[in-house]
């Protein structure tokens, strides 16, 4: 899904109230333009919407939205991509923007559309940086630049709505920090709150001129919950994208991944299909990648090996050497070695990358390296092969086909010889997984305490995992107690599998 988020746009048009304004017949025409611009970019046609924008600016000069939506326009084509000749274009684009802004800022501090596009452009550059990894303080510096250009603009005139969404957006990425770290946080100034973030968010997308879409796509994304919960909110939202952008390939895309994640799988093969069918502009390859991402992913799930084999291989086939690609070309090779060609799923194991950047990759990328490295070694055992179909009955919501399977290889965990404490937590921990999705808690509270007092060697993150586990089925409980305790030792582990993604986790759903 990373593919999918780096393509949303961002629509920020201000009426201006300045001695620099044209004059009304004019910033209505100017007006119509940009919508018509902003829908291109939605349904992907980014040159059409390019010649929109430069138009703008050759009728009206003076209109700083010409030039910041030509600027984003790089800035969705780069992210993604990671071309270096469309970052170089947008951080040309950027400082022109800013020295723009600043010159009308000059001639009147009080110009709140001067004020709101420099603070966008600071927000925009940082998080470009980031995701490229580029220059990190100065990706920093500009990040701290925009939320302090945000906040004075919203102290000045609260009723300046559209500005709330980029401050929900900061407020959120800062609550994911660990709640470990938040002191520090605090003391240098930076106050990060996903429940405020939410709130902000809602407000831009209820009040807002022209910033409702974008803030239904953030709220959709981060209303992501754990899958038992049952949370409508982000399939209605994002489902809700697609019946306002019929013609929208990215939006499908976006939903097709939501459904995925929610476990209907089924749906998300059709939203994806649907999306490669309107794939015909903009962006085609990374629509491409996206849709048979999901689709590979998504028949993986239904344990339709030969059709999970078509897809990732057209995803292989069209990534860049930026792409974080393990996970795919590691289920690429299980779903060969399932179909019974060995000999193609080590290809695909040794194929896995080892030259990931660490603070760009992140933990899956690793995490799949160290099994892809162990399957070059071994086989898939009997054992490994009904835990995949299991987990992916679990995962595809039908719990009791799952059920069944656990059932099967109870007698090899309770009495095998060779059964070790990893074969132990995976089977216990998966096994807890779908008690929960099957409404059972009681038996899912006893395979989580079984992981707990295990000691396994490989599967160390599973034990940390566990305790999260237990501390939200306990607050389901309303054992407020229990759980804050269980929530609380999780920190007691360090320099584990996905500890930052248990982090972002444990504060997205401890901030509900």
């Amino acid at each position: 899904m990373k593919h999918i988020f780096s393509l949303f746009i961002i629509l920020f048009l201000i009426n201006t109230n300045t001695a620099q304004s044209v004059n009304s017949s004019e910033n209505s025409a100017a007006d119509k333009e940009v919508l018509n611009g902003l829908d291109n970019i939605y349904n992907l046609k980014l040159d059409e919407a390019e010649s929109r924008f430069k138009k703008l600016q050759k009728t009206n000069p003076n209109d700083i939205r010409g030039y910041f939506y030509v600027s984003q326009i790089y800035f969705y084509k780069a992210l993604p991509t990671h071309d270096n000749v469309y970052y170089e274009k947008y951080m040309e684009l950027s400082d022109l923007i800013i020295e723009k802004t600043e010159d009308l800022l000059d001639k009147n501090e009080n110009d709140y559309d001067a004020m709101y596009y420099k603070g966008l452009s600071h927000s925009y550059t940082s998080l470009l940086m980031l995701s490229l990894n580029k220059n990190l303080l100065k990706a920093a510096s500009n990040g701290n630049d925009g939320y302090r250009v945000l906040s004075g603009l919203i102290e000045k005139k609260p009723d300046y709505y559209d500005a709330y969404m980029g401050l929900g957006l900061y407020k959120i990425a800062i609550g994911f920090v660990p709640d470990k770290f938040q002191w520090l946080l605090s003391l240098i100034g930076f106050n990060g709150n996903i429940k405020e973030g939410r709130s902000l968010l809602k407000k831009s997308l209820e009040y807002g001129k022209y910033t409702k879409t974008d803030s239904k796509v953030f709220l959709s994304l981060f209303s992501l919950n754990e899958k038992e919960d049952g949370d409508r909110q982000s399939l209605d939202l994002s489902k809700e994208l697609t019946e306002e952008y019929p013609e929208s390939p990215v939006f499908k895309v976006f939903y097709s991944g939501i459904l995925l994640q929610s476990g209907q799988t089924e749906e998300s093969i059709k939203l994806s299909d649907q999306a490669l069918e309107q794939n015909k502009y903009s962006m085609q390859t990374e629509i491409v990648k996206g849709a048979n991402a999901l689709l590979g992913t998504a028949y993986f799930r239904l344990n339709d090996y030969q059709k999970s084999i078509k897809h990732l291989e057209e995803y292989i086939k069209n990534a860049n050497k930026e792409d974080r690609f393990n996970v795919y070309m590691f289920t690429l090779g299980v779903s060969y070695e399932l179909s019974g060609d060995r000999q193609t799923a080590v290809q695909k194991y040794k194929a896995v990358r080892d030259n990931f950047i660490n603070e760009r990759d992140g933990e899956l990328d690793k995490f799949f390296y160290r099994y892809a490295q162990n399957k070059i070694k071994n086989q898939l055992t009997d054992f490994e092969k009904k835990l995949i179909v299991a987990m992916n009955f679990r995962e595809s919501l039908k719990p009791e086909e799952a059920l069944i399977l656990y059932n099967e290889m109870l007698p090899f965990i309770t009495s095998s010889e060779s059964v070790t404490d990893d074969d132990k937590i995976r089977y216990y921990f998966d096994l807890g997984t779908t008690y929960i999705y099957a409404g059972n808690p009681d038996k899912a509270i006893d395979c989580f305490n079984k992981c707990i007092k295990l000691n396994p060697e490989d599967e160390k993150w599973l034990v940390p995992h566990s305790y999260f586990e237990l501390g939200k089925i306990y607050l389901r409980q309303n054992n407020k107690s229990k759980s804050a305790e269980m929530f609380e030792t999780v920190y007691n582990y360090d320099d584990f599998d996905f500890e930052s993604f248990l982090d972002m986790r444990m504060a997205n759903y401890r901030n509900r």
